[in-house]
């Protein structure tokens, strides 16, 4: 570009250093410092405007800093909203600028010398400018994100107690199956130790409260009772009470706060999206639709279905060196969230969705494993997921049936490898092209199946 500042800032938490470039790669000043605060994000504004009147008639600035965590999101909310001059900002990957200055086989690291790096990324490579959500969408993405780690701790937590019931409550699987439901969560934080679950009796457990109107099942205090009996340990130490007792409060803690922001997240959904159509397809539920919308904003942003399926990271890893080929386990490359979502709704679209269950049957007869085709079913919901925002349009089961159906035809072998394929039809890519449109233009009532989000609990992994 003619007349162009490039500006790369290395972003801390407390500082912002800025080197200025013009479009031949010659410093317009010396390196800046600035705070990292608000007072320094629109200095750092002033400085960019002011520093490219030295690049001649009508400048263009470019600016690129790596996305550090959430230090640089305020910088990066006043950079877009400067009205003197247009300033193209760039949220950079910093794996992508870290092999950049490999390449440029920088042998120091400095905070200065990260910030050339930045400015020459942009200026050698030439980014597209960055997608910033509006701020409903961040505030959105903010609460869908700390839902997902209250999941995690509870989880965390969950594996905990677990680990220590196995130890003191040895068959305590046969009250729940092996679940930990509020019931016995309740009696655990009350009651920690087998002693006090016999010395309180079944009339001592009925008097434990889950909520004001709900209690412990009968039949859980029962066999707590007979798991307490049988107990190697009746009487724990102090220590010991106190992790079990910890552990049970913390979990039902985090339990109620999940059920408190799963209904702000869905009045937000209908305040900002009340028109939404990802809950019309079986098996997405509130949650994990304004997960979605949250983390994709515009769907127009992505040029292509494969794009979108890039950016959730629902792809498999492929290492190809002459003849040799391996394609193995999925990427963990990708939108983390997003790729967390259709995972776990995958589950749900499995039991409520009839197209997606016969979709899944279908690729178990061909040997794949549950865990490949639980990804082939994530993979095929984000791709129904784009096509649905990019045309506007719910879910239609009828076409729906008919891609199943032309799919099974295919598996069947109707068509033979090399076949000429009918002129009224296009080539499916594997049998997995059927399902892809699966919109209507008319939208009836639907049936929403909300997703837990849950993460498995041990002893199985979680996806």
């Amino acid at each position: 570009m003619k007349n162009s500042l490039y500006a790369g800032i290395d972003v801390s938490s407390q500082e912002l250093i800025v080197d200025f470039l013009d479009q031949n790669a010659r410093p317009l000043r010396p390196p800046a410092s600035f705070p990292n605060t608000p007072e320094g994000w629109t200095a750092v504004s002033s400085s960019l405007v002011a520093t490219s009147s030295l690049c001649g008639p009508n400048p263009t600035i470019v600016c690129g800093l790596e996305a550090t965590g959430d230090y640089h999101l305020g910088l990066l909310r006043t950079l877009q909203a400067e009205r003197r001059r247009h300033i193209q900002v760039h949220e950079l990957n910093p794996a992508a600028v870290k092999h950049f200055a490999k390449a440029l086989l920088n042998s120091a690291k400095t905070d200065r010398l990260d910030a050339r790096t930045i400015a020459l990324y942009l200026l050698r490579l030439q980014p597209k400018p960055s997608y910033l959500p509006p701020l409903h969408l961040q505030r959105l993405r903010l609460l869908t994100r700390f839902r997902r780690f209250l999941i995690e701790t509870r989880t965390a937590l969950k594996n905990h107690l677990h680990h220590l019931l196995r130890f003191f409550f040895p068959g305590y699987q046969n009250i729940a199956h092996g679940k930990l439901p509020a019931g016995l969560l309740a009696c655990l934080a009350h009651l920690p130790s087998p002693h006090l679950i016999l010395e309180a009796g079944e009339d001592g457990l009925r008097e434990v409260k889950i909520s004001p109107r709900h209690r412990p099942r009968t039949t859980h205090l029962k066999t707590l009772l007979e798991v307490a009996r049988k107990a190697p340990f009746q009487k724990l130490s102090r220590a010991e009470q106190l992790m079990i007792q910890q552990l049970a409060s913390q979990i039902l803690q985090y339990s109620s706060m999940v059920a408190e922001i799963d209904q702000e997240i869905e009045d937000l959904l209908q305040q900002y999206f009340p028109d939404q159509i990802l809950t019309t397809i079986p098996g997405i539920g509130k949650v994990t639709a304004a997960v979605i919308l949250a983390e994709v904003g515009d769907v127009r942003r992505f040029p292509s279905k494969k794009k979108f399926v890039g950016y959730c990271g629902l792809y498999p890893r492929v290492r190809q060196s002459g003849k040799f080929e391996v394609r193995s386990h999925m990427t963990n490359k990708g939108n983390r969230m997003l790729k967390m979502a259709f995972l776990l709704a995958s589950a749900s679209a499995r039991q409520y969705n009839p197209q997606i269950a016969t979709y899944y049957e279908r690729l178990r007869r061909k040997g794949k494993s549950k865990k490949a085709c639980g990804g082939a079913i994530a993979r095929k919901l984000a791709e129904i997921v784009y096509t649905l925002l990019s045309k506007g349009e719910a879910w239609n089961p009828e076409k729906a049936r008919e891609g199943i159906r032309l799919g099974e035809e295919m598996a069947s072998g109707g068509q033979k490898r090399g076949a000429a394929w009918p002129t009224n039809s296009c080539k499916p890519d594997r049998g997995s092209r059927p399902l892809d449109d699966l919109s209507s233009s008319s939208s009836g009532p639907h049936k929403t199946i909300p997703s837990s989000g849950e993460i498995p609990q041990c002893p199985h992994p979680s996806p």
